[in-house]
C-alpha cells in the first residue's frame, strides 16, 4: 500500500505528542488528548454531514497512539505497584466490553452508542485530570543513556 504511512494521521501525531510531551506534563497531555477524542467520538452523533465525520476522523485518528503511549508513560510514573499492567488490563477490557455494551444501543444507528463512548473518554480525562494530584513533579530526562541525565520539570 504505497503512500499509506505519509497519509496516515497517526504518524505524524504521535511525533506532535511527543513533542508536545516536552513541554506539559503528562497529566495535563493525557487530559487534554482525551477530551479532543471524546469531542471527536461525540461529533458525528451531535452533527450530521460528511465535515463533521471527517473532522471525528481525523480528531480520533491524532489521539489515538498519543493516549495510549501518555498514559503508560504515566503509569511508569505513578509509583503504584504493577500500575502499568493495570492502565494495559483496563484498556484490554474496555476494548473487550466496549463494543459488548453498545450493541443493544445500535438498533437506531450509531447516535446513542457514540455519546455513551464520548462519555466513558471524558471520564477518562477527569481520571487523568485527577492524576495530576499525586504526579510527581520532577521526571528524568528521556535519555537513558546517561546523556542528558539532568531532572526536567514538568508542570503539575
Amino acid at each position: 500500500m504505497p503512500g499509506f504511512w505519509s497519509d496516515s494521521p497517526l504518524v505524524p501525531s504521535s511525533a506532535a505528542w511527543a513533542w508536545l510531551g516536552r513541554r506539559w506534563s503528562r497529566p495535563d497531555l493525557l487530559f487534554t488528548a482525551l477530551i479532543v477524542q471524546a469531542v471527536g467520538i461525540a461529533l458525528p452523533a451531535l452533527v450530521g454531514g460528511v465535515a463533521p465525520a471527517l473532522i471525528s476522523a481525523f480528531l480520533f485518528g491524532a489521539t489515538f497512539l498519543g493516549i495510549g503511549t501518555i498514559a503508560l508513560a504515566a503509569g511508569s510514573h505513578l509509583q503504584y505497584p504493577r500500575a502499568v499492567a493495570l492502565l494495559t488490563a483496563g484498556y484490554s477490557v474496555g476494548q473487550i466490553l466496549g463494543p459488548l455494551v453498545v450493541t443493544p444501543l445500535l438498533r437506531n444507528g450509531y447516535h446513542q452508542a457514540l455519546i455513551l463512548a464520548a462519555v466513558v473518554v471524558a471520564t477518562a480525562a477527569v481520571a487523568a485530570a485527577v492524576l495530576r494530584v499525586g504526579f510527581p513533579h520532577q521526571l528524568p530526562a528521556a535519555d537513558d543513556r546517561g546523556v542528558g541525565e539532568e531532572r526536567v520539570s514538568a508542570r503539575c
